[in-house]
């Protein structure tokens, strides 16, 4: 069958514009990143000039060592964002989502053979996303077993890498499928209502997840054992105590069986709340510096910052996916990307078809709008900051931990305002610490 890309197709020209613009901006953004490390390379700071334990932990060494390793990452991203651009449109221009779909409605029969929708969407689905975990699986294995091994931090075995990507894929065929299968009934069985029923599938599915994720499939990958007694968790449950935060159990994860990297998180929700903390953070933090840290995201909670992201992001969800429906009922957006067997006659059995597609514009385009979402982060980062400040009494323990942990993770001390207003969810170190001690 023959197909044909019309690239005076609007749609057509959204997505190769938008993936354009993205890869320009992305490219552009890195390379002032990467000239403002050329600059200030080996430098510390002023801010943390007069700070005793930044002096220490940002010696000669580690700030030489925060450089290359950004950079190493940086000169490893540009080959990727360019092939990751190229391949995209490559599957465009040459009909690779048609042909996809021409063939598995040749195997089902569908759309004929209305009963098999279910197994024609879930074959489109994983079929589809094959070439992007090709592609994306060298990169992949380089930055593990070449970048992250070369600056300390991956501790990961070929055994353990390939035992993780098996059960990373069972589980997401297992999700994929039960989600594909709910949609497919909506679809066929509600072809003009199935929007507001799959947002609302999704919202709940979220929720379902925050509960399961920690019990079921967490502990799939790594071990979690209840933190022991000890100063540690004396200090972090005075500290529940005090803002009056009630979880269901401390827990240490074995981080440090895959990497080096430290880091602290909360999970789930009501009762199944927990708090999971990296060994790795307990050998390099003190009782004072996590229990500030835990504060911060304490503070998050405290602040109903999780509560009002939900209430954001789920009318948000409900219109973007009515807004993916209603482009989805457009004949141009198929035959516009060489699915030349729809026409208006047909596109409601295929709006499947349609919602993919639609999707591919909308994350071809969605780099513009992440500056705004980033935004909003770092005001409530600086927020969960000031929590943590005055529930421990004292910024101190706060401040040293941050060191700490940016000096753990070699992160840059010197992103340009700009990248960090485009990229970065949460202020840089030095932010932090000046809004702290104001």
């Amino acid at each position: 069958m023959n197909i044909a890309v019309n690239f005076t197709n609007p749609f057509v020209l959204v997505f190769i514009i938008g993936s354009f613009l993205s890869l320009l901006i992305n490219q552009f953004l890195e390379f002032i990143d990467y000239r403002s490390r050329c600059k200030n390379s080996g430098q510390l700071p002023e801010e943390l000039k007069n700070i005793s334990l930044a002096q220490e932990k940002f010696d000669s060494a580690t700030l030489k060592q925060i450089c290359e390793y950004e950079n190493a990452k940086y000169f490893a991203w540009i080959p990727f964002s360019i092939c990751s651009f190229v391949f995209d449109l490559a599957l465009i221009i040459f009909g690779f989502f048609p042909f996809v779909f021409n063939l598995v409605t040749r195997w089902t029969g569908f759309p004929e053979t209305v009963g098999n929708s279910f197994l024609c969407f879930l074959l489109f689905a994983i079929i589809s996303s094959i070439p992007g975990e090709i592609l994306s699986l060298p990169f992949s294995l380089y930055r593990e077993f070449h970048t992250e091994k070369k600056f300390g931090f991956s501790k990961m075995t070929v055994k353990l890498w390939i035992t993780d990507q098996i059960k990373d894929m069972v589980l997401s065929l297992i999700l994929i499928s039960l989600l594909t299968f709910v949609a497919s009934l909506f679809f066929v069985k509600c072809p003009n209502n199935w929007w507001w029923i799959l947002a609302a599938v999704f919202v709940g599915f979220t929720f379902i997840m925050q509960i399961i994720y920690p019990k079921f499939i967490a502990p799939l990958f790594n071990k979690f054992e209840p933190l022991p007694e000890g100063e540690f968790k004396t200090k972090i449950s005075e500290l529940l105590e005090k803002v009056g935060f009630k979880n269901g159990g401390l827990f240490v994860m074995d981080a440090s069986k895959r990497s080096g990297h430290s880091n602290a998180y909360f999970s789930g929700f009501g009762k199944s709340k927990r708090i999971v903390l990296y060994d790795t953070l307990m050998e390099t933090m003190t009782p004072e510096e996590l229990s500030a840290v835990l504060g911060h995201e304490l503070g998050h909670f405290k602040l109903k910052h999780i509560t009002k992201r939900m209430f954001i992001m789920i009318p948000l969800e409900f219109l973007l996916i009515f807004l993916l429906y209603k482009f989805a009922q457009f004949p141009s957006l198929y035959t516009g990307f060489g699915f030349n067997t729809v026409t208006a006659a047909n596109v409601a059995q295929v709006q499947f078809i349609g919602l993919f597609m639609a999707m591919t514009l909308y994350e071809a385009i969605s780099e513009i709008i992440s500056p705004v979402v980033n935004y909003n982060s770092r005001k409530q980062e600086y927020e969960a900051d000031a929590f943590a400040a005055k529930v421990c009494g004292t910024p101190d323990p706060l401040i040293s931990g941050l060191i700490k942990l940016n000096s753990e993770n070699l992160s840059e001390l010197f992103p340009p305002a700009l990248y960090v207003f485009w990229n970065f969810s949460h202020p840089t170190l030095v932010e932090r610490i000046k809004a702290l001690k104001s």
